[in-house]
């Protein structure tokens, strides 16, 4: 609480930690290396079904899209399709135009489409 100003929204700051947290996770697990499965994941996957392999392959290739965004966008996507936020809270939390976070979210849905082979 050292940096915290009065008058600032607290639940805005919070966020900016918190969404501070996840990029530098997201940026370690980039740098260690990938693991798509734990070892005992292994152990499991003859009891699931086709389409839970398939929904699990499919989650991976998103991520996967989602890191090669930029950032603004890829924050824009995690809070308004992610998250579920409405685009007047996203753009306070990222203290951007709601235009700004509108374009953002636009060309990063458009590269994630591209980057998926067109799939929705």
């Amino acid at each position: 609480m050292d940096q915290y100003q009065d008058g600032t929204r607290l639940d805005s700051w919070l966020f900016r930690i918190v969404k501070n947290s996840w990029i530098d996770e997201t940026r370690s697990r980039q740098r260690r290396g990938r693991v798509f499965a734990p070892e005992e994941e292994g152990e499991h996957i003859a009891g699931t079904g086709a389409a839970a392999i398939e929904a699990r392959r499919e989650l991976q290739e998103v991520e996967i899209a989602m890191q090669t965004l930029p950032e603004d966008q890829r924050l824009a996507i995690a809070l308004i399709c992610v998250e579920g936020l409405s685009y007047t809270e996203a753009s306070a939390i990222l203290d951007v135009p709601i235009g700004t976070l509108s374009s953002r979210l636009t060309r990063g849905r458009e590269a994630l489409m591209a980057a998926l082979g067109g799939r929705p």
